[in-house]
């Protein structure tokens, strides 16, 4: 099916393509719109004979729109700004509260973790902070001591760190 009248053309390419680079760039999609109509109006007339239609008609609406994005700037957005007119509070105290509370979870979840590995034998301490890479852990005698037999596989001491962790109670109540 090949459509030759500008009627039939220009409607089938505003929707899609438009509403898209409207998303994209976070832009009014009536403004997209009314730019995008005005410049397949005017090149129109200007399309080679012989040439893919929707190919020239996209090449011109894109050029025009990432100018248009081009002279709308970026907008940018103080973090001293107000969240809102009648607040007080700005997106940088936001920020840092939520900063603030991420650490403090960090530093709740570590602490719980490190507790759970001090009841295994030095031997799984020691293999799940080389190979989890725990810097900061340091490992400690368990306890209650019990006959270790060193040497074990590396994925056995894997599966009793799952097993000690599924039975822990604060651990289960991280996850949840």
């Amino acid at each position: 099916m090949f459509l030759s009248t500008r009627n039939d053309v220009i409607p089938l390419f505003l929707d899609d393509m438009i509403y898209n680079f409207a998303r994209k760039f976070e832009l009014e999609f009536d403004d997209c719109l009314q730019n995008a109509a005005l410049v397949m109006l005017e090149v129109w007339p200007r399309i080679p004979e012989g040439a893919n239609v929707g190919a020239y008609l996209n090449g011109c609406v894109r050029r025009e729109l990432y100018g248009l994005l081009k002279s709308h700037g970026v907008q940018t957005l103080s973090l001293d700004a107000p969240v809102s007119p009648d607040s007080n509070a700005s997106f940088a105290d936001m920020l840092e509260a939520f900063v603030e509370q991420d650490t403090r979870r960090s530093e709740q979840v570590a602490k719980t973790v490190h507790a759970a590995l001090h009841n295994l034998s030095l031997e799984v301490q020691l293999h799940t902070r080389d190979y989890y890479g725990l810097g900061d852990y340091s490992p400690r005698m368990p306890r209650t001591v019990r006959k270790v037999a060193y040497g074990r596989q590396k994925r056995h001491m894997r599966e009793s760190l799952r097993h000690s962790f599924r039975r822990n109670p604060q651990v289960l109540a991280l996850m949840r």
